[in-house]
């Protein structure tokens, strides 16, 4: 009997706050580093910017030896082949994960979804209610804030009348925290959501130029489909942080 993976989105009806840019880095830190079988579904349609950055990633390691040269001693440490980046509209996201594992001799610990930043899309509610869990990045600008609490409490307002639902929870999570700015808004949003009981996580990812760069020519990778961040990228990111915190909500240890 194949095993049942857990099926989890990154989701916010706001644009821009980072949810391809945590499936690329969740997908490959749990895939590369954790052992865990990975399956990405791109529902970011119609760019499909996580299948375009693999198809970049491919091409640019064809040209290049040096990075052959340290994919395939990365095989051969940890054995690990590239994980599968599937393309679907939000409509049929599950389906085509489903359509997947059913083909597939492998079994799958996870299934990360990355949904387009607006509910208005065709689908996307319905995906996200048929998920098992979802994570949705917040930023600090006031409309993003306002925008994502609005998301969270009409998903969890929907989960409260249809108890049937496969969503077990939604949490939010700080990203871009620039240490420069005033906490007050941070604070204040921050009691908001003890008050009306919406679970926030406790790893804030603060403001750095590595979130916004791809894997590069020296070794110091980051956000990259076919290599784990360095040791070194990852020092101050928080991402190994987040990534425990969301294994333990997931009970994937």
């Amino acid at each position: 009997m194949k095993k049942e993976p857990l099926f989890v989105a990154l989701s916010n009806q706001k644009g821009g706050v980072g949810k391809s840019t945590f499936t690329v880095l969740l997908a490959s830190y749990f895939h590369y580093l954790k052992g865990y079988n990975v399956l990405v579904v791109d529902c970011d349609y119609p760019q499909h910017s996580i299948s375009t950055m693999r198809d970049w990633e491919v091409g640019t390691i064809e040209k290049s030896v040096h990075l052959q040269n340290q994919l395939v001693e990365q095989f051969g440490t940890s054995g690990r082949k590239a994980y599968s980046i599937l393309n679907s509209t939000p409509e049929e996201a599950r389906e085509t994960a489903g359509r997947f594992l059913e083909k597939s001799g492998l079994d799958y610990d996870l299934v990360l979804f990355d949904l387009p930043g607006t509910v208005n899309v065709p689908g996307v509610f319905r995906s996200v209610i048929n998920m098992d869990y979802v994570f949705t990045p917040v930023t600090q600008e006031r409309m993003v804030m306002r925008s994502s609490m609005a998301f969270v409490l009409a998903i969890r307002e929907y989960m409260h009348r249809h108890k049937d639902v496969p969503l077990r929870g939604i949490y939010m999570f700080w990203n871009r925290m620039d240490k420069r700015v005033s906490k007050d808004l941070y604070n204040s949003y921050t009691e908001i959501f003890r008050s009306l009981k919406l679970p926030a996580m406790e790893t804030v990812i603060p403001s750095a130029e590595r979130y916004n760069k791809d894997f590069g020519m020296k070794g110091f990778f980051f956000r990259s489909t076919l290599f784990p961040p360095t040791p070194s990228a990852l020092r101050g990111s928080n991402l190994d942080l987040l990534a425990t915190e969301i294994e333990t909500i997931l009970k994937l240890q």
